[in-house]
């Protein structure tokens, strides 16, 4: 009698400690991931009269910290930071980007996810095109507020999320420098963005899980008057990129 009140004791208690500690074993945690971006962009020069169009090849790094991979229903949080360097044909792009994320997520099942998010950051790229004549700085700098929707997937081993969205730029401004002869500064207007992104993130219950990422982000710079060196007075930054790292 007592060992059977004793192992329906231990019954008992087994079955009570098992779904907390299936629980604890699933990542649902804020994470870090840091690693390498490449990407493709195409830089279009637009005015009036005539047109131009840049294609260059860009490399460099990111960070990023929150769980918009991990996280099932509740509070989203994601925080990052980019930059970019290219050189081709004595051309030069060097970009920079911060964004921040916030929302709300919704479980469909115990493997679907969706969510909304609103957020906002900075963009600043400068381009110096290749010139025999003077050395050339086309800087923008904008502000920007996002909205976003997404759809997370677990799978046993693999988490992939697909988010769409788009960016408002506001109170940006764009700065043309000839070195040594003039310098130009003109407010950009606001424009209306899209960027979409394909995520994956391998082996989450490992010591060493891996992140990759497809993203496109376009960009619009409509100046709001026109540069005195330059008929150019637009210019549209469409970007193909890729990031590969590791979280912990």
């Amino acid at each position: 009698m007592n060992r059977r009140n004793f192992t329906a004791a231990v019954t008992t208690l087994l079955a009570g400690i098992a779904p907390t500690t299936s629980s604890a074993a699933t990542l649902t945690d804020p994470i870090f991931a840091f690693g390498l971006l490449g990407s493709y962009s195409v830089l279009e020069f637009s005015g009036h009269r005539s047109s131009n169009t840049e294609h260059m090849p860009e490399g460099g790094l990111f960070l990023n910290y929150g769980n918009k991979m991990t996280a099932q229903a509740g509070f989203v949080c994601h925080a990052e930071i980019s930059g970019q360097y290219s050189e081709k044909q004595d051309q030069k792009v060097k970009d920079g980007q911060a964004d921040l994320d916030l929302g709300w997520r919704i479980a469909l099942n115990s493997r679907n996810f969706i969510d909304f998010l609103l957020g906002g950051g900075y963009k600043w790229n400068r381009f110096e095109p290749d010139s025999n004549k003077y050395n050339i700085d086309l800087t923008n700098r904008t502000s920007f507020a996002k909205a976003t929707a997404g759809y997370n997937h677990q799978f046993s081993t693999t988490i992939v999320r697909i988010e769409a969205g788009i960016r408002k730029g506001i109170n940006g401004d764009a700065q043309l420098k000839l070195h040594g002869v003039s310098s130009e500064t003109l407010d950009l207007k606001n424009s209306t963005n899209p960027f979409i992104e394909l995520s994956f993130l391998f082996n989450p219950h490992e010591s060493i899980p891996v992140v990759a990422s497809l993203y496109f982000n376009r960009f619009n710079y409509d100046l709001d008057g026109q540069f005195a060196a330059t008929a150019f007075d637009k210019q549209t930054r469409d970007e193909y990129g890729v990031k590969l790292g590791i979280a912990f």
